[in-house]
């Protein structure tokens, strides 16, 4: 697993695994995680799959989400203590 930053200076890190694209937005400060997310989403084909991993659940994000034709939905966050990781998909 390569992580790279991901360009945009936002602090958030991004990579790519069997799963689909991964970004990891803990840390930030928000709104960058939700910023950072619709970001990366405008950007991938709408059959891709992005596993975001934050601090919180991110309840602004979910409106937001369905306005743009994608849903999230709660996975397991591999055991980080706090971490909550969604599943986002094209709706």
């Amino acid at each position: 697993m390569a992580e790279q930053p991901d360009g945009t200076g936002g602090g958030a890190r991004t990579w790519r695994e069997a799963d689909g694209t991964h970004i990891d937005v803990r840390g930030l400060g928000p709104p960058q995680p939700m910023v950072q997310i619709l970001r990366l989403l405008a950007s991938l084909p709408r059959d891709a799959v992005l596993i975001a991993h934050l601090d919180r659940d991110p309840m602004m994000l979910y409106g937001e989400l369905a306005q743009i034709g994608w849903a999230g939905e709660r996975i397991d966050g591999g055991g980080d203590a706090g971490e909550v990781r969604l599943r986002l998909t094209a709706a």
